[in-house]
């Protein structure tokens, strides 16, 4: 604010001397003192068009309109700050376009980066990973003293239920029996890092496969404080929204639906790796203890959700020329190892169904089988169509993958589980 024109007299002490600059506020006062502060006599008028002086306990005030001269031309720029919003929106095209690049973090970027610099394939076309460490493993410590006695604790516990010890009996000799872990021999001591995951069984009624899995901690901490989980790279979440792939599967007139079996164990880790994968297992306590690593990815570490499906991933493309729509499949209508896609006819889903069981035999996986009710069903539809009255309605249980329906489809939710329902039509 221009001041030099105003004439104030020289005798006048301003309460601040320095008004017309802009200041930080020294305090509020309140309407119960604002009366008090000014005196009943001493006003002074600085003229037509400028304000007017009152005098105060603090010293002279300046209050009043101020008019501007004709001459000065006021230039007026506003600006609205608006980054929020901004984020706001970027984050929403980001996630509404199918296709757009991932915004990755530090660690997602270099996660991303060590599996492609180390990832292999087998003669037989199974991928081999390395464990994605984001600083020495050796920097772990040592907890095979604490996987041992939580070991002594499962087994007093099996010990106790014999139903439940045959079960996880069964369950590690299967594991054994598939090459999917492997009994430690004639070690000698070796610079090579150890870490010992603790196990126990997980109970699942509802399963149709697996009553009892057993599920390894790779989050049990050593002596040093650090667990295996603590420094492996976690990894970005490639496959989409699980919301949107099922949505997207209602759009098709008939519906294939599997998962993979067994997907994890599916995918070899890197002799240099398995060391970290250490457990101890014996049939019983009669035995001697002894010392396994297990060689696939495995369940319950940081790193396993990102190397699966970055494998899934990686097999689409490397497949794509010679199955180049079950590449695509397998890319967009997958979550985790759950299947949810379809097409517009069951021919379609036939050849669909071939072509992507194809393609995950050439990386190692496999769909579950069609339960023989189910792929009787779908064979007579193939072969003489649906008559125009249902005779059945046919509902999904967890044995019945991979499957696929056609009909009227309703989709319910209860809680944040999906359920669906389709009435089939049986052939005559």
């Amino acid at each position: 604010m221009d001041i030099s024109k105003w004439n104030f007299p020289e005798e006048i002490k301003l309460a601040d001397p320095a008004f017309y600059q802009t200041q930080a506020i020294d305090v509020v006062l309140g309407a119960e003192v604002f009366f008090d502060i000014f005196k009943s006599s001493g006003r002074i008028s600085l003229g037509e068009g400028f304000p007017m002086l009152v005098d105060s306990v603090f010293g002279w005030v300046v209050s009043g309109k101020v008019m501007r001269s004709n001459h000065i031309n006021a230039i007026s720029c506003n600006v609205a700050t608006v980054a929020e919003i901004h984020r706001l929106m970027q984050r929403f095209w980001s996630i509404e376009e199918k296709n757009g690049a991932a915004c990755l973090s530090a660690e997602e970027a270099e996660c991303e980066n060590h599996f492609r610099r180390t990832v292999q394939r087998s003669p037989d076309g199974r991928y081999i990973v390395r464990l994605p460490l984001k600083e020495a493993a050796v920097n772990i410590g040592d907890n095979r003293s604490t996987a041992l006695r939580r070991f002594y604790m499962i087994e007093s516990r099996l010990q106790r239920n014999q139903e439940l010890r045959i079960q996880y009996r069964d369950f590690m000799a299967e594991y054994e029996t598939l090459g999917h872990m492997q009994q430690v021999l004639g070690e000698s001591e070796s610079n090579s890092s150890r870490y010992y995951l603790p196990h126990h069984p997980v109970i699942r009624e509802t399963s149709s496969t697996t009553k009892v899995r057993v599920v390894f901690d790779a989050s049990c901490k050593s002596a040093a404080g650090k667990s295996l989980n603590d420094v492996l790279m976690v990894g970005a979440v490639i496959q989409d929204d699980l919301r949107a792939i099922i949505l997207r599967s209602w759009l098709h007139q008939v519906m294939l639906i599997a998962d993979i079996k067994q997907m994890y164990r599916q995918i070899l880790v890197d002799d240099r790796d398995t060391p970290l994968q250490r457990i101890f297992w014996r049939n019983s306590p009669e035995h001697p203890m002894q010392t396994f690593e297990l060689k696939t990815v495995t369940y319950g570490t940081a790193s396993a959700p990102f190397l699966a499906t970055r494998v899934l991933q990686q097999l689409a493309d490397d497949e794509e020329s010679n199955f180049p729509e079950a590449a695509k499949i397998l890319k967009r209508d997958v979550y985790v190892d759950d299947l949810f896609t379809g097409g517009s006819s069951p021919t379609t889903v036939a050849e669909l169904r071939t072509q992507l069981d194809k393609l995950c035999r050439t990386g190692g996986f496999e769909f579950r089988k069609l339960p023989p009710m189910l792929n009787r069903f779908l064979t007579a539809f193939l072969l003489k169509g649906v008559p125009s009255n249902p005779r059945s309605n046919l509902q999904q249980t967890s044995a019945s993958k991979p499957w696929a329906y056609t009909g009227n489809q309703q989709p319910t939710t209860c809680g944040s589980t999906l359920n669906y329902q389709s009435n089939l039509q049986t052939p005559s």
